[in-house]
């Protein structure tokens, strides 16, 4: 039997290092339009959308492209802007809620014609989503969220058991049916984007950490080890605040989300598994999720939970990775004793309402933020476009909502 590949995500695993390009250092202190900050999903994307909106733009890697979350993330891709609309609309109001919720849903079809039109080789594959109830647990509060997204006119519906058993092959009590998810080769994603940006004229440099960052009432000044790039528009694509952004820190919380991918099913399991062609996932919290890839593997992510220390790591990796294999064939008896092939960890940054933070901050000047977008594909491409909107001064009125500046 093969032996579990721990701590290495599938999509790198894909790509051998020698067949990765590597892009120089950046060295020198100059002026320039944009600086784009984070080589993962959100950084390629902005990138991408500043460059083909004519803007000369230079991006800047700690380390090496899309090895960071983005090599880390799941794939899993979703149009909801947080798993609660009734709490979001309690906190937001309804009107702010919807928008937030309109942008989302819309952003996995704008990021699908993207990758349409740029040529994209990265597996894409839309969905709909269910969201399951267990079976004999209450269908009230799940039935409350689905009045509320309903009544709001938010795109949802309702999928009775016996539906929900025909299509996923699962005893439930229902489930609500969200469209506008499916997956992505997160790692090719990047890749695609980053040479669409870099045809466009972006400048890509790698080992370019950035260690301080200041700014004046006219322009903002990113020092690294090789240098200084002085601009009036930074991106901040990082995935969460680094100590360059410690006040920012207390609007997310920090976790880990756990994965698994097992070897490829047989055809004798696969016909115990219902249609496989839905985005699975279940009502508790944190909620797991379930698809089924091309090559008929199973990918089953979930188990969020404070992020460990660094000594306590690869222990609770294996611990949460065989975790999840038991849930997964508690869920599908037909899968119990398949392999896993894979078994990773994700870094979670999540923002406190659930609902990413793209755009400006007034207390740092010249700096466009992308964060929370929990390495999902549809959020870091919204985050991308809000950014962009900023970067040319022209926000959209409901791009608000998606700032730190929204009243939650």
């Amino acid at each position: 039997m093969p032996s579990i590949r721990y701590g290495i995500p599938p999509w790198l695993d894909a790509v051998p290092a020698k067949k990765r390009r590597e892009y120089p250092a950046f060295r020198g202190v100059i002026t320039h339009p944009v600086v784009i900050i984070g080589g993962g999903m959100s950084g390629a994307m902005t990138a991408y959308a500043c460059a083909s909106a004519g803007y000369k733009v230079i991006l800047l890697e700690a380390d090496r492209i899309g090895l960071g979350g983005t090599g880390r993330a799941t794939g899993l891709l979703s149009g909801e802007a947080c798993d609660s609309f009734r709490e979001l609309e309690a906190r937001a109001g309804r009107r702010a809620a919807r928008a937030m919720f309109d942008k989302m849903q819309a952003a996995p079809r704008e990021l699908a014609a993207t990758i349409k039109r740029l040529g994209i080789k990265a597996g894409f594959e839309p969905a709909d989503q269910f969201r399951v109830l267990p079976p004999g647990e209450s269908e009230k509060l799940i039935r409350r969220e689905l009045s509320a997204r309903q009544d709001a006119g938010v795109k949802a519906s309702w999928v009775a058991p016996a539906a929900i058993s025909r299509l996923a092959a699962i005893d439930s009590g229902g489930a609500i049916r969200l469209p506008d998810a499916g997956f992505v080769d997160p790692f090719k994603l990047t890749l695609g984007f980053l040479s669409a940006a870099i045809k466009r004229g972006a400048k890509v440099y790698e080992k370019s950490r950035v260690r301080k960052i200041t700014f004046t009432r006219k322009t903002a000044t990113a020092f690294l080890d090789g240098g200084a790039i002085t601009t009036t528009n930074l991106g901040i694509c990082i995935g969460e605040p680094t100590s360059l952004f410690k006040p920012l820190k207390r609007h997310l919380r920090h976790e880990d989300r756990y994965a698994v991918l097992t070897e490829p099913l047989s055809a004798a399991v696969r016909a115990a598994l219902g249609q496989r062609t839905a985005l699975l996932t279940d009502n508790e919290s944190p909620a797991h999720h379930l698809w089924f890839t091309a090559d008929h593997r199973a990918l089953f992510a979930g188990a969020d939970q404070k992020r460990p220390p660094d000594r306590l790591r690869e222990k609770t990796l294996v611990q949460r990775t065989g975790q999840l294999m038991y849930e997964l064939s508690r869920l599908y008896p037909a899968i119990s004793g398949a392999a896993p092939a894979y078994g990773w960890d994700v870094p979670l940054a999540h923002p406190v309402d659930g609902v990413i933070y793209a755009g400006s901050h007034r207390n740092f000047p010249f700096h466009h933020f992308a964060f929370g977008t929990s390495h999902d594909p549809a959020r870091a491409y919204l985050a991308s476009r809000i950014i962009l909107r900023s970067v040319q001064g022209g926000p959209e009125k409901d791009d608000e909502h998606f700032s730190f500046a929204r009243n939650l």
